[in-house]
């Protein structure tokens, strides 16, 4: 597996729209399956899913897909909806993915956006029974800002918070201000989604980016996920086209230069 110190691979797959979005759609059931399975064979070992996600439909995907390989070889990020914060409702939603998953734990599991309508002290003690109870066995968060990211470390007794999933591309980066110097700082792994800005990246890569990829002989989207992950950084880009998929996975085993690294952040 491509992993780093915290056991988070670098490079994985999403799967926003496998299964529809917010509403169920089993029509590209099987090809999904069948990316996942590719993407898998190619080393990108991170799946990242969500019980929103196609109503759980896109859980039930990762589930056939990761039940042919073993299950120390997948690591499966989930994320419990917004509106099941409260402490019986986490339990519940937990429960409800492992079984569409088909697995017995869910190695990270994220808070998928803040609530303040619900206290974030019950959330997290929930979070923290279900890594007790080994259903879980890291806790993580998504969309929390520095000051929701103390708050919710505070709350938990005997563990640490392991990540933080947000929007960082080369064409988005306000998170560079605060959010990312306070993970590294607190040893939380940073996940960015979007990690080619919805696409755009790949239809207008600036000509720092193709001017890389000539030195580097990579593609302009392979220099924008090594981008990410030359800084410790992992990346979830969802794709269900297999040409795409080995490109993605074309993004291991090599780094950017950290004045290259620096060069794209100046020039984007």
């Amino acid at each position: 597996m491509n992993l780093a110190q915290s056991g988070i691979p670098l490079l994985g797959m999403g799967t926003w729209g496998m299964g529809g979005k917010f509403e169920r759609d089993d029509g590209n059931f099987d090809e999904s399956v069948a990316a996942l399975r590719y993407g898998l064979s190619l080393g990108l070992n991170l799946i990242d899913v969500a019980e929103i996600y196609g109503e759980g439909l896109s859980e039930e995907i990762v589930g056939k897909a990761i039940v042919e390989v073993a299950r120390e070889d997948v690591y499966v990020v989930s994320k419990v909806w917004k509106t099941n914060l409260r402490h019986s409702d986490v339990l519940e939603a937990a429960e409800a993915s492992l079984k569409r998953l088909n697995t017995d734990y869910i190695d990270l599991y994220l808070i998928h956006w803040p609530n303040d309508e619900i206290s974030l002290e019950e959330t997290m003690k929930a979070l923290e029974s279900l890594l007790e109870q080994r259903k879980i066995r890291a806790i993580g968060l998504s969309n929390f800002s520095t000051e929701l990211m103390s708050e919710a470390q505070s709350y938990l007794k005997h563990a640490k918070i392991a990540a933080n999933q947000i929007e960082y591309n080369l064409g988005a980066r306000a998170a560079e201000s605060d959010i990312i110097p306070y993970c590294k700082q607190n040893d939380i792994r940073v996940i960015a989604y979007r990690p080619f800005a919805k696409g755009s990246l790949a239809i207008s890569s600036s000509k720092i980016q193709d001017e890389l990829a000539k030195k580097y002989k990579k593609t302009p989207n392979q220099i924008a996920l090594n981008w990410l992950i030359s800084q410790g950084i992992s990346a979830i880009p969802k794709s269900s086209d297999h040409g795409h998929l080995k490109e993605n996975a074309g993004a291991l085993g090599w780094h950017l230069s950290i004045e290259d690294v620096e060069l794209l952040r100046s020039a984007t």
